[in-house]
């Protein structure tokens, strides 16, 4: 037993001595799992800009080994530099790295976008492609394969990879991939690096909670949709079937976001939607309750997309109060519930106040939810007999939609 004390005691000094040299670490059950250089992934890695003229600029940076090659990533970048302002008070501007969803890449105006907001942002393809120049939206995925792309964003590299090298595996080169983005920008002279945050959509999403949990350089999180506890109900019931029961086991050990969210040290606002088809309400709420330091925005009917997933200004006002002393993003819910009735005190006071509910135990999706207006000054509500999941949903001064625990999935 003092041996075993001991070697935990070793293992628990050694990651304490890569975070500090590093800003990484793996969560303690992954240590010595996955095979990340965490002192590589720290450092900026190789690049070559492909536009440094454009408002938009364009890159490709080094990656890790994929089919015996070293792979190549393609990244969009924009700050407020590009588009031909300057930061007076400092020279140094934040930083934002930006992950796309599924059948998505990196996208010029999610880019665009930041830079306009204050910040320099960086938005990599994690599909092994460089997006094509001729879109037929903003949002536009058109892509053409690298010659040195990493391994496709399928199920294929996603589930069924498992009893491969890593190197073969979707997420190994996804969360690499993004820390390498994020060192990178933070390598820039008009980055300030130690205000950087992250977002991503829905598998992007998933992947801000994974890297949340190995990169802890950030000074904020924001996924939307995405979460973890995939197994136990989501879009991916049928891959989780074909996997089988030991399979799936190391997966979710592996590359389930449960695994990683506790491990993470930074604020976090998890945003998602009442009905969304792949990320349901209860393993989103799970996933959430392991974090340290969260927040919650649960959206009524918030539809499913990339514009979607980037258009809510919770975000960014989120990310501004972590990084730039903001205050557009402060209120804060106190809440108790006793049988059927719950008080609540939500401060500063909110323009509105609902009971958002549902009676329905469909699949997530298929769930009709009630929003009944509530009045604030009385600070309490009676949660209907019949309803399974409930929440205090309200919209702050600045707008925000903010949300509290969802009640009733335990």
């Amino acid at each position: 037993m003092k041996k075993l004390i001991q070697i935990c005691l070793a293992l628990f000094l050694l990651q304490g001595l890569v975070t500090a040299q590093t800003g990484l670490s793996l969560p303690p059950a992954l240590e010595g799992r996955i095979p990340w250089d965490l002192e590589k992934l720290s450092e900026a890695p190789e690049f070559k800009w492909i536009n440094q003229t454009s408002p938009v600029r364009s890159l490709i940076y080094t990656g890790e080994v994929y089919e015996g090659k070293v792979t190549e990533v393609f990244a969009y970048y924009a700050s407020p530099a590009t588009l031909g302002e300057q930061n007076t008070e400092t020279g140094e501007f934040p930083g934002i790295v930006l992950v796309h969803g599924g059948g998505g890449t990196a996208f010029r105006i999610w880019a665009q976008e930041w830079a306009e907001r204050g910040y320099a942002a960086i938005a990599m393809d994690l599909s092994g492609n460089i997006p094509s120049n001729q879109q037929d939206n903003p949002w536009g995925s058109k892509g053409t394969r690298l010659e040195a792309g990493g391994p496709k964003q399928d199920d294929g590299h996603k589930f069924f990879r498992l009893d491969e090298d890593f190197n073969a595996q979707w997420q190994f080169h996804s969360v690499s991939n993004i820390i390498r983005a994020h060192s990178l920008i933070r390598s820039f002279p008009e980055v300030n690096p130690h205000k950087t945050a992250i977002t991503g959509i829905s598998w992007g999403g998933y992947l801000t909670n994974l890297v949340a949990g190995v990169d802890h350089r950030f000074s904020a999180a924001v996924p939307v949709y995405g979460a973890g506890y995939l197994h136990e109900g989501s879009a991916w019931d049928n891959q989780f079937d074909s996997l089988g029961a030991d399979a799936t086991q190391r997966w979710v050990e592996l590359w389930d976001p449960s695994s990683y969210v506790a491990n993470a040290t930074v604020p976090m606002l998890f945003v998602n939607g009442t009905n969304d088809f792949a990320y349901f309400v209860e393993n989103w709420q799970k996933t959430a309750n392991l974090a340290r330091n969260a927040q919650y925005s649960m959206i009524p009917e918030l539809k499913h997309s990339h514009l979607h997933g980037a258009e809510p200004g919770e975000i960014y006002r989120f990310i501004s109060t972590q990084l730039e002393n903001k205050t557009d993003f402060i209120s804060s819910i106190k809440l108790k519930q006793k049988g059927s009735q719950a008080r609540y005190s939500i401060a500063p006071s909110p323009k509105d106040v609902y009971l958002a509910y549902t009676t329905e135990d469909k699949r997530s999706p298929e769930r009709e939810w009630k929003i009944v207006p509530l009045e604030q000054t009385k600070g309490r509500v009676s949660i209907p007999a019949k309803a399974n999941l409930w929440y205090i949903y309200w919209i702050d001064e600045s707008g925000n939609r903010r949300s509290s625990e969802v009640k009733g999935w335990e």
